[in-house]
């Protein structure tokens, strides 16, 4: 009824031309408010990519600090392993070198250890087959004139079976074809054996004897005790 009354007192065209001029200042004024706003957005946008910028920037420079504190880390772990390895080939080196050392002063300076016929070493080490053991032992005679001395060993294993103590004669375990332990040297032999252990036996100490013999005449009689672990545990050493 109002627009009836405006349209009536105006006039139809002066109406219409109002009316149009009405709704050109509402689009007007949605254009210019959707371009503000557009403005506003595309300020924020401006703003927020140079915060990705500069956080991107940032993640770089992190992540290049990283990668150069990585490697100097890799760098420094290679040379801690170097090095331990360079202390432990040198630890094993001189503790060979010892060996050697002590082994040829019993040959050759004998004035330095006791007169007399010596098992220097053993060495316990399993074969393939299933309790089965390779037996190794070096021998030395001690004297200041050297001369060709000879005998057997006689071995005993003693042990424990099923909570109680056992003991077997080498001869009795040896590997076919059973050999005797013989020897016959001037200054030092090795002697090799295998052997094979019951089932359910485990191994303590091993005594050995002998009566040793130089010309055909016996010069005396030894005998020594040689803990199992630690004649396994020797050869063990030397292969790692």
């Amino acid at each position: 009824m109002k627009l009836r009354k405006y349209r009536e007192k105006l006039g139809f065209v002066r109406f219409y031309s109002l009316l149009l001029i009405i709704i050109g200042f509402i689009f007007y004024a949605g254009f210019a408010f959707a371009n503000m706003n557009q403005a506003n957005l595309q300020a924020q946008n401006r703003v927020l990519n140079k915060s990705l910028g500069n956080v991107s920037n940032e993640n770089e420079r992190l992540q290049s600090q990283y990668n150069v504190l990585k490697v100097e880390l890799d760098i420094a772990q290679l040379t801690q392993e170097h090095a331990k390895q360079s202390i432990q080939d040198s630890v094993e080196r001189e503790q060979t070198l010892k060996e050697q050392i002590l082994f040829y002063q019993r040959v050759m300076a004998p004035e330095m250890t006791q007169d007399g016929f010596l098992v220097q070493r053993m060495e316990i080490l399993p074969t393939l087959s299933e309790r089965n053991y390779a037996i190794k032992m070096v021998l030395l005679q001690h004297e200041n004139i050297k001369a060709v001395i000879k005998g057997e060993l006689a071995m005993q294993i003693h042990g424990s079976a099923h909570g109680k103590p056992v003991s077997f004669s080498i001869d009795a375990l040896q590997d076919e074809p059973k050999t005797p332990l013989a020897f016959a040297f001037k200054y030092f032999q090795v002697i090799d054996t295998s052997i094979t252990l019951p089932d359910g036996f485990m191994p303590e100490r091993l005594d050995i004897n002998t009566d040793v013999y130089k010309y055909r005449k016996k010069r005396g009689s030894y005998s020594t005790t040689i803990k199992w672990q630690e004649a396994f545990s020797e050869a063990q050493s030397i292969l790692d």
